[in-house]
C-alpha cells in the first residue's frame, strides 16, 4: 500500500491541450517530472483547450488529474470525481482547486522592457477585453510603460466572451485596427496579448501602410514557433515557462496524490525569456526618411539592390542620406545592407536544409566561397559549422529564449 491508500503505479488523466506549442511543453514538463520521479501510467490525448470533457471522464477510476479546463463544465466535473487535481488555467476560477499558471502581469512587464531598451516613446497594446490572461498581460506592460513616464494607447474592440473571442472573425474589426494603427504616434512599440492576435496586427499594419518595425515594432506572446516564422515579418515572441509549469504541476499532483496538503493554492510562474526576431529587430527612429530607407533595405536587399537605388527611393543626396546613417544608426548605408543580408544567411542556415549556393544567391551574396569568407571573418566558424550550431541550440529548449 502506497501512501494515501493508492495501490501500485498511479494512473493520472493529463487534460492538456495537444493543439498549441504552449500546451505541448506543459506536457514536457510534465514528463520530465515522471522521468525523474515516476512511474505513472498516463492518459493522454489529442485535444484542444476548448474540447469538452472526454466522454469516458465521468466514470473515469483514477488517482489524479491535471487539467487546463477552460469552461466551468468540465472544471466542475473534474471535482466531482473526488481525486487530486492541480489546474493549469485560471479562466476557471473559485472552485477551490490548486492552481498553477503564468504569471501574465510579469509577461507584460517583460514586452515592456524589451521595446523600451529600443528607444520606444510611444507603446500600444491589443488584447481582448474580457479575457482574464489579455487583460492581465495589459496591465503589467501598461504599467511598466507609465512607469516610465510614457503613455499607453490600448486597442480595446468589443468585449467579448470566451466563446466570442474564438468565434469573431478577424475581418470583422481589419478596418478598425488598421485605422487604430496608422493614428498611433510613431515609431511606436505594440505588445499583442499572445501570438495570433500579433500575425492579426502584422496584416492590419500592411493594410495602413505602417512599416513593421522601422515605424511599429510588435511583440506577441507564446513563441508559438511556426506561426512566428510565418509571419511577416517573423514575430518577436515572449516565452511564458509551460516546461516549468507542467513540472511544478506534476510535482504538486505527487503530493496530493500522497495525501499530503498544497502548499499553496495559487503559484504564479514567471516567463522564460523572449525569442527576438524581425518584428522588434530595429531602434526607434523618429526621422521618417531614415525609417523609409531602412523599410526599403529591409525588404530588397537580398534582391541585389544597391546605395545609389536605396538614395534614389527616398529622394536625398547620397551624403545626406549616408550622414544620416552614421548619425543615428553609427554604419554607413552599405553596412546596414551588409547586416540584412548576413542576417538573412543565418536565418537560412539555422532553418533550413538549403545548400550553401542556395542559401548565398537568397541572400544576396550570389556565391557561396563569397559567404564562406564572410562567415569566417566575422564569426571565426563556417557556415557548416554555424548551421551545427544553431541545430544543438534548438534542441536545447532553454537556450531558446533570449531576453
Amino acid at each position: 500500500m502506497l501512501p494515501g491508500g493508492r495501490r501500485g503505479i498511479p494512473h493520472v488523466a493529463l487534460l492538456v491541450e495537444t493543439s498549441t506549442s504552449f500546451g505541448r511543453r506543459l506536457l514536457e514538463g510534465v514528463a520530465d517530472y515522471i522521468r525523474q520521479n515516476g512511474p505513472w501510467s498516463v492518459y493522454v490525448e489529442q485535444r484542444s483547450i476548448y474540447d469538452p470533457a472526454p466522454p469516458w471522464l465521468k466514470s473515469w477510476d483514477g488517482d489524479g488529474i491535471i487539467s487546463r479546463a477552460a469552461y466551468p463544465e468540465l472544471a466542475r466535473l473534474v471535482v466531482q470525481l473526488g481525486i487530486p487535481v492541480v489546474d493549469l488555467n485560471e479562466q476557471v476560477l473559485g472552485l477551490g482547486l490548486p492552481l498553477i499558471f503564468n504569471d501574465h502581469q510579469a509577461i507584460g512587464r517583460l514586452a515592456a522592457e524589451h521595446l523600451l531598451e529600443r528607444g520606444f516613446r510611444h507603446f500600444g497594446f491589443i488584447g481582448h477585453p474580457g479575457i482574464y490572461w489579455a487583460e492581465e498581460r495589459h496591465r503589467g506592460f501598461a504599467q511598466a510603460v507609465e512607469a516610465t513616464g510614457f503613455v499607453c494607447h490600448q486597442y480595446r474592440g468589443a468585449g467579448k466572451t470566451r466563446r466570442r473571442y474564438h468565434q469573431q472573425s478577424w475581418e470583422q474589426e481589419m478596418d478598425q485596427v488598421a485605422d487604430w494603427v496608422r493614428r498611433l504616434p510613431k515609431p511606436v512599440g505594440v505588445m499583442a496579448a499572445n501570438d495570433f492576435r500579433a500575425i492579426q496586427l502584422l496584416d492590419a499594419c500592411r493594410r495602413a501602410e505602417v512599416a513593421v518595425p522601422e515605424e511599429a515594432a510588435v511583440v506577441g506572446v507564446d513563441d508559438e514557433e511556426v506561426a512566428c516564422r510565418l509571419a511577416n515579418p517573423p514575430l518577436t515572441s515572449v516565452v511564458p515557462d509551460a516546461r516549468r509549469m507542467g513540472w511544478e504541476a506534476a510535482a504538486l499532483l505527487d503530493r496530493l496524490m500522497q495525501g499530503q496538503p498544497p502548499p499553496f493554492t495559487e503559484k504564479f510562474i514567471p516567463p522564460q525569456g523572449i525569442v527576438v526576431r524581425q518584428s522588434t529587430e530595429i531602434t526607434a527612429i523618429e526621422d521618417p526618411l531614415l525609417a523609409a530607407a531602412l523599410s526599403y533595405i529591409r525588404q530588397y536587399a537580398c534582391q541585389g539592390i544597391r546605395v545609389q537605388d536605396i538614395v534614389r527611393y527616398v529622394g536625398l543626396s547620397r551624403s545626406a542620406l549616408q550622414r544620416r546613417f552614421r548619425h543615428l544608426l553609427g554604419r554607413s548605408i552599405h553596412q546596414m545592407l551588409f547586416q540584412v543580408r548576413l542576417e538573412r544567411a543565418k536565418m537560412l542556415l539555422a532553418e533550413t536544409d538549403l545548400t550553401l549556393a542556395d542559401i548565398a544567391e537568397r541572400a544576396g551574396f550570389h556565391y557561396a566561397e563569397y559567404l564562406h569568407c564572410v562567415f569566417q571573418k566575422h564569426f571565426g566558424m563556417t557556415p557548416g559549422q554555424y548551421r551545427r550550431q544553431a541545430a544543438e541550440n534548438q534542441s536545447a529548449p532553454s537556450d531558446r529564449s533570449a531576453t
